[in-house]
């Protein structure tokens, strides 16, 4: 018997060995320790599996961009965020002190006005909030793709590396 084969992506080939076979590509030729076993799981293997499998690719890739954009910053500095972020928002509502008494600290000690910091604290979250936005609509738009597709070879051959923001 010869194996029919439909490349359906890394998942099958999973399961082709989690179910004790081997299938490999030797001459251009596809050979299996047991033909009939593995044109089996070949053939029973559901297009579910291979959309769930790129839909994780394509979280993974916008992952990598993810932490591009934050690479070098601590997780320290980085769960500091949310709040500073409201510090700096509430200062520019009163511009009490007050209200910034993390910022208010980290001005003091690097002898720069409140201010300063304040509009540094905006103008980070600003473009951090927007490049999060286009990597999760890319990322949205891919996987919506993807989860439209009723064909094996489309989602293989599905570029879902085009369209990102510039990281």
């Amino acid at each position: 018997m010869t194996i029919n084969y439909t490349e359906k992506g890394n998942g099958l080939h999973r399961e082709i060995s989690m179910a004790g076979h081997s299938l490999k590509q030797i001459n251009g030729e596809w050979v299996s320790d047991d033909d009939v076993a593995v044109q089996s799981i070949i053939d029973g293997y559901p297009l579910s599996l291979t959309i769930a499998e790129f839909k994780r690719k394509v979280d993974a890739y916008a992952a990598t961009l993810r932490n591009k954009a934050v690479d070098g910053v601590s997780p320290g500095e980085m769960a500091s965020w949310p709040a500073k972020k409201a510090e700096a928002e509430s200062y520019n509502l009163t511009l009490d002190p007050a209200d910034a008494p993390t910022l208010n600290v980290e001005a003091t000690a690097r002898g720069v006005p409140l201010q300063s910091i304040v509009n540094r604290v905006i103008a980070n979250s600003a473009a951090l909030t927007g490049l999060e936005a286009q990597i999760a609509g890319v990322a949205g738009m891919h996987k919506d793709a993807i989860e439209a597709m009723q064909d094996f070879s489309a989602i293989v051959s599905y570029n879902y590396k085009t369209g990102w923001p510039n990281v």
